[in-house]
């Protein structure tokens, strides 16, 4: 309970009479002082009394008009509230308490007014949802006020209904392999720890940082090489968002582009942070560079960020973020002299390039995704999962890329749009679609085959689907 400003001023008028009293030697004005105390205390008894049985017979309800939504899609919200009481009651409001997640488009909280003589009221107004997840409505905040204005007493009613708020899709989405579809949820893990645990899982190389007490001395004396165990450890891990949005991501029909396709695909990875709390950031990269970028932190602040970021993203020209720590080059690549070159085989070559690109800092020409990702802040490079969602238009760039974040990272997933699958003149040719996916499948498993690098394809199940109908087999799964 919580007394008013009037009765302070009352207060302060008792105190006067009883002071006027005893100076002036009035004994009707300590008897007036002494009157307003008893009227005070009786009205302060009679108040929490009121508030009891309020409580026991108010009943508040909220409800939304539907259980799931998209992101930005109005929803109604109703607030309602009546009082079980015989005759008056004391006046009271419920003030409705607004989701983090969602936005009022009306100003203020709808807030329902119940005087002496009104037994129930409600009110309605639309609410539009930001944040993918599952939300649930807080509860409203009841006051209840005396009739004379010398009291408040306000307490929060229960927790409205929960509501789903889903991805923004654009509908069937393809995430697999050489044309299978994956099984498993996109963006779920298993919690990996560099130290601690509950038991073995792998051998890996040592990283420096790593705990002596987890070197493996057996498999570091056969590989001559200091190798550690990797424990199942119960910890979070650090996860990054690696978005390319350039113009190259705008192909395909509007609404179902190759951005379009990556969208859903970043924002489950988001969800899943969220859900587990991992630490989460995100760097975006268009044509002329760093557009944005965020250290992970495993805040509600930065899950709210990222998908704003996530929804937000146009393959479109945008102010650029200043990337710090970049180093500018000019002048050609010449690549390091091989005289067998010539016998390589493509893995070879693949981890070449890998080595030749992340041997050095320097800036790589007609490469903002490289070069964004090796200007980022440690805490991006360093983080324990990158995600890069981008497409195949620039191959030798996309391998320069997964090579300086496996250096960095302990995990790199890597989603590819292949650009084949999003030509509208596929079908006019399929033979030749078909050639061209495959090179494609050959480049997106060279990635895949590179240590903890995992790669997949993104696309429309229907343009995958007329795609592989080109097989000479004709049969799904048997084709690359």
């Amino acid at each position: 309970m919580r007394v008013t400003r009037r009765f302070w001023l009352t207060l302060t008028a008792v105190g006067s009479l009883f002071v006027g009293g005893v100076l002036l030697d009035a004994p009707l004005l300590i008897v007036g002082a002494v009157g307003l105390t008893g009227w005070l205390l009786a009205l302060q008894l009679a108040f929490v009394r009121a508030v009891s049985r309020i409580t026991d017979g108010l009943t508040v309800s909220q409800s939304l008009d539907r259980s799931r939504v998209r992101p930005d899609i109005e929803t109604k919200y109703t607030l309602q509230a009546s009082v079980d009481a015989d005759g008056d009651h004391m006046p009271l409001s419920v003030e409705a308490t607004v989701p983090l997640a969602a936005r009022l488009e009306a100003d203020p909280a709808p807030t329902i007014e119940l005087d002496a003589s009104m037994q129930s009221s409600s009110v309605t107004v639309p609410l539009m949802w930001e944040t993918v997840g599952d939300h649930t409505v807080p509860g409203p905040t009841v006051t209840v006020t005396d009739r004379v204005g010398l009291f408040t007493q306000s307490f929060t009613a229960d927790a409205g209904p929960e509501i789903t708020v889903e991805s923004p899709s654009v509908g069937p989405i393809h995430v697999g392999q050489s044309g299978k579809r994956l099984l498993r949820g996109v963006g779920e893990h298993d919690a990996r720890g560099r130290t601690g645990g509950l038991s073995a899982e792998e051998i890996r190389k040592y990283v420096p940082g790593d705990a002596l007490k987890y070197v493996d001395w057996k498999a570091t004396a056969r590989l001559d090489e200091a190798h550690v165990r990797n424990y199942e450890a119960e910890s979070s891990r650090s996860v990054v968002l690696l978005l390319d949005h350039r113009h190259t991501m705008d192909d395909g029909p509007p609404g179902e582009t190759k951005l379009a396709h990556l969208k859903p695909v970043a924002a489950a990875f988001r969800q899943r942070a969220e859900t587990i709390r991992d630490p989460l950031g995100y760097l975006t990269v268009d044509d002329e560079g760093v557009t944005d970028s965020v250290v992970p932190v495993a805040r509600t602040e930065a899950y709210k960020s990222a998908q704003h970021r996530i929804n937000d993203l146009t393959a479109e020209a945008e102010t650029h973020a200043v990337a710090t720590g970049a180093t500018t080059w000019t002048g050609s690549i010449a690549p390091p002299e091989n005289p067998t070159a010539g016998t390589r085989s493509p893995m070879e070559t693949t981890l070449l390039a890998y080595r030749d690109a992340v041997g050095s800092k320097r800036h790589l020409p007609n490469q903002p995704l490289y070069n964004g990702f090796q200007a980022a802040p440690f805490g991006i490079r360093a983080a324990d999962l990158v995600v890069i969602c981008t497409d195949d238009s620039n191959r030798t760039e996309l391998r320069n890329t997964v090579g300086l974040a496996r250096r960095n990272a302990t995990e790199v997933v890597v989603f590819i749009t292949p650009t084949v699958a999003f030509d509208p003149d596929i079908i006019t040719d399929l033979d030749a679609a078909y050639e061209r996916y495959r090179d494609f499948d050959q480049f997106r498993r060279e990635l895949n085959e590179i240590g903890s690098v995992t790669a997949y394809e993104v696309g429309s199940p229907d343009q995958i689907s007329t795609i592989l109908a080109g097989s000479p087999a004709n049969t799904e799964g048997e084709h690359v």
